[in-house]
This record gives C-alpha cells, structure tokens and sequence, in this order.
C-alpha cells in the first residue's frame, strides 16, 4: 500500500507532497535512525532530532513555539517574567527552563509537563506543512532535553486532526469495492473510543462504504483513522493481509512477561555490568517515597530535566580527580535516592530507571582512568569554546538563524492594511499570521480580506473557509460576523440572519447586530 520504510529513506532530502510528514515519521521510528529532520516551507522552519527513532527535541523560528512563549501563553508564566528571563538566559547562556525553576517561577514537574506538550503542539503543526521540503541530517549532538515522544501516537493524533483532508484523500486512494482487514501482531498506539471503534470495525473486513456505517463516522473522521491505521500497520487491503505469513505462536506468549527496565549495559572498570532492575531489587534504604510527594516528584524531574546536559563529573557531583571511594560513594548515594523502587507509576519509575543508568554509565566512565581522561580533555575544550576559542559544534553549525517569526506582529500590521482599505496587502500579512500560527481569529480575518479584495470572485470561497472556523471555533464572534457579511454579497439571506444571530449571542453590547438580523429578516420574508 505505501513503500517501505527503507525504501521512504533512500532519498536523504524531498517534498512532503511526495513524501507526506506521516510516512517520513513512521519510517524514522521503524528504522529506529538518530538524526535530524529538517522542514522548510517559505519563511518558516524547523528542526527535529531524532533518538532511536523518537523525537526528542525541536526547533523553530516560530516565536510562540519558543518554551518562554509557550509557557505565557498556556497562563504558566506572566510576560514581565518571561521577558526578564530571557534576557537573564541570554546574558548568562543557561536556558530559560532552568533559569525559571531557579527562580521558583515553575516546578521542575511542570517544566516538564509543558515541555511535553510544548513539543508535541510543535510535531503535530508538522502535518499541516504539506508543501515543505525536507533534509535528513546524519551529523548530530545528543540533546540536552529528556522529553522523548510517542510516534505512533503523534501520527495517529497528526492525521487525525491535523492534516489538511486534501492531502490525506490524494495520499490514499482506493475503490469503493476494496476490503480492509485488521493486521495481526502489530502493537499501535493508545487508541480513543472513536478509533477503538473504527478499529474494531475492520476486524468485520468491511468496504469503506460498510467500514462508515459500522463505525458510525463521517467521511472525514473514518478516512483520516483508516489511513493513519494503514501507516503504522495496523491495517491493510484484507487480501494483502491473507498474503501475509500468519505469527507463529511462541513460548513467550505463556511465559511471564519480564519486567520493563533498561538493557544490560557492560561498564568498563570495577562495574563491569549495570542492570537498573537487578540493582534496584537490592531496595533502597530508608522509607520508601510516596509518588505524590511534590518534593519527590520535582527532584526525580529536576534530575531527570538536566542529566542529558551533564557530563559524568556534573551527573556524580564530584571532581575531576576524584578518589574511587568518593565516586564510589556518590554513585550509590544518587542510586539510592531515585531508587525505581521509591516510585509506583510507570512514568515516575521509567524516568528513576533512565537516571540509575546514566549514573551507572558515569561511575563506569569515572572508574576507568583512559575515559575519566578522555572527559577531562572533553571538559576543557567545552571551557574552550565557551571562551570563543574552540570550534562551534555540530549544532551550532545548523542552528536556525533566521529571526523568530510572530505571528502577532504579522496580524497587527495585516489590521493597520485593513482598516486602511488595501486589502490585498491585508490579505498578505493574514497569510504569513496563518502560516505562523492558524489561530481561527487569524483564519476569519484571511478570508474576510480575500473577500473583499474580490466579493464577486471569492464570495462562495470566503463562506467555505469561514464554516471551517466556526466549525473549529464556535466562540469567534468574528467568523460569525463576517459569515453574515459575506452571506448577504451573496443573497444567502437566511444563512445570513443565522450568522448575525450567533454573533449576537456571543456579543449582545453589540447592538449594530440587532439591526442587521432585522434587516435580514426582512429580506427573507420578502
């Protein structure tokens, strides 16, 4: 049905009108690559790191997808104290996320939290920029952020509700008569009701047509799951299942599954293996914590936020020099206080597991005196560089350098054009605010300016554009007004009465809208 994930990887850049985001994405996460995914489409751009085939971290040049923005804009920080950190961040070269638990202005657990879905706002805004270009770059850094994201599930959400329809029909096509079946042995996502139910649907192999009934969804919603189920394997035309070899039953299927935890992982020095589970099951001393500690949750997350940035010396709190019982000491001394054993809920436990690896990984580097050296010398070309002296790493090297993108500024000078009557340039600086951010304040706006560049031309256009807003955004006084306004051009009386109507209840001080519903009840009648 779609190439294979080797096969979308051959080519190292392309188009996501030929390669769509989804595809690239699953593809990166089967063949489990470490690089970065570069998007670029007009002025826009963005960066995506890959580990292991996850994301793991992002950038832009979009303003309102910087942490700072982002945490203003969800009420987690006030704009005098994001502006405030910022120049902090920018004087001292710390990030802003640090500056602010620092500061006590956000909870280490938080931080995370809204880095998460900071993060995933910015991959799933991937699916929209279907006329992007891509690059695939092999040469990276590790990143400093411990956020990791669920490809499975950002293409199931991407599709879901992201994805221009368009692109998605063009994508994927099939005759009515084609049968779909459910793939076996294929783990996926965490699946809502709706997609449970669209899922379960397929196991009746059903036409596309019997598949909407079924399911109960519309056209929209069953093709968008269907083809993101088709993505990630999870289905298939039913005679390309039956071709498939059926999963022999195995002995692992009765045994006991093992408990989850990270691999061995062989050590160099006097710790020669280090199994987070096997170290753990020894119980760490002193009263177990409570997983609903705030403390215990913001020091594990604190922890956790900044092992990726530290090196062994920083990670074990000890000096370059240090003598074997001391680092031997602080080893277990860290071991002991994010012990997996001291949480019950997996996330809380995965991270304490992630953290009593990287310490083991520390000690062994320590203890071994070829590595400690090689660190030592790795320490001071980073003292180097930071004194201007050493060569720009990796990243540095592809950084985005363009100046971020607001698609505030963007709007505000969109209105300035607007109120002065010039509505193709309106309709301009509408459109880069769109790219920016679709905000549907920001969509109304776009298409009430190509109306009135043309109301003859794009009269039935501006109302179509204006019912996707008001289907995504009932609350738009704004959409409502301007559906009138357009409604009318285009003697839809009644769709126009309508529209003042909502508009009215949403704004009853506005009393210009009385006026218009009278005005239009009028017409109808006549």
């Amino acid at each position: 049905m779609f190439p294979t994930p080797a096969h979308v990887l051959r080519q190292r850049e392309g188009a996501l009108a030929e390669t769509p985001f989804p595809l690239l994405l699953h593809a990166l996460s089967v063949e489990e690559r470490t690089c970065t995914l570069e998007l670029k489409v007009r002025q826009r751009e963005k960066r995506i790191t890959f580990e292991d085939g996850a994301p793991v971290s992002f950038s832009s040049n979009l303003l309102h997808e910087t942490l700072g923005k982002f945490l203003v804009e969800k009420g987690k920080l006030s704009e005098v104290d994001y502006q405030k950190a910022l120049a902090e961040s920018v004087q001292t070269d710390v990030a802003i996320g640090g500056l602010l638990v620092q500061k006590g202005l956000i909870s280490p657990f938080d931080l995370y939290k809204q880095m998460q879905a900071n993060m995933a706002m910015s991959l799933l805004d991937c699916f929209r920029w279907t006329d992007a270009r891509y690059r695939l770059i092999a040469d990276i850094e590790p990143p400093d952020t411990s956020v990791r994201m669920n490809p499975a599930q950002l293409i199931l959400t991407g599709v879901a509700s992201m994805m221009p329809f368009d692109e998605v029909a063009t994508h994927f096509t099939f005759t009515d008569d084609r049968r779909f079946a459910q793939v076996p042995g294929v783990e996926g996502p965490k699946l809502s009701s709706k997609d449970a139910r669209l899922f379960q649907a397929l196991r009746f192999r059903p036409t596309f047509p019997e598949l909407m009934q079924r399911s109960g969804l519309d056209t929209d919603s069953t093709l968008r799951r269907l083809y993101a189920f088709c993505i990630l394997g999870l289905a298939d035309f039913a005679e390309e299942v039956d071709k498939r070899p059926q999963p022999a039953p195995s002995a692992m299927a009765t045994a006991p599954a093992p408990m989850p935890g990270p691999a061995l992982t062989p050590l160099p020095g006097s710790l020669e293996i280090v199994d987070a589970a096997a170290l753990a099951s020894a119980g760490p001393s002193g009263v177990p914590f409570s997983d609903e500690d705030e403390a215990v949750k913001n020091a594990l997350l604190s922890a956790f936020l900044s092992h990726r940035s530290q090196d062994p010396f920083d990670l074990l709190g000890v000096p370059e020099n240090p003598q074997p019982v001391a680092l031997r000491k602080a080893f277990l001394g860290l071991a002991d206080k994010f012990s997996p054993l001291r949480f019950q809920t997996p996330d809380l436990k995965e991270k304490a597991e992630a953290l009593l690896v990287a310490y083991a990984r520390a000690y062994g580097a320590l203890s071994e005196v070829e590595q400690a050296a090689l660190w030592r010398k790795r320490r001071q070309a980073a003292r180097e560089k930071k004194a201007g002296t050493g060569r720009p790493s990796t990243a540095e090297q592809f950084r985005i350098r363009t100046d971020l993108l607001d698609a505030t500024t963007q709007f505000d000078e969109a209105m300035k054009r607007l109120k002065a009557e010039n509505y193709p340039g309106a309709f301009e600086y509408f459109e880069y605010a769109c790219d920016i951010e679709p905000k549907p304040l920001y969509r109304a706006y776009r298409a009430w300016a190509r109306y009135l560049m043309k109301p003859e031309a794009y009269g039935k256009l501006a109302l179509q554009e204006l019912a996707e807003v008001v289907k995504q955004e009932p609350g738009c006084e704004e959409a409502w007004f301007f559906t009138g306004e357009a409604a009318r051009g285009e003697a839809q009386w009644a769709l126009a009465e309508d529209a003042y109507r909502k508009a009215f209840k949403l704004n009853p001080k506005n009393r210009r809208y009385v006026d218009l519903i009278q005005d239009t009840m009028k017409r109808v009648k006549r």
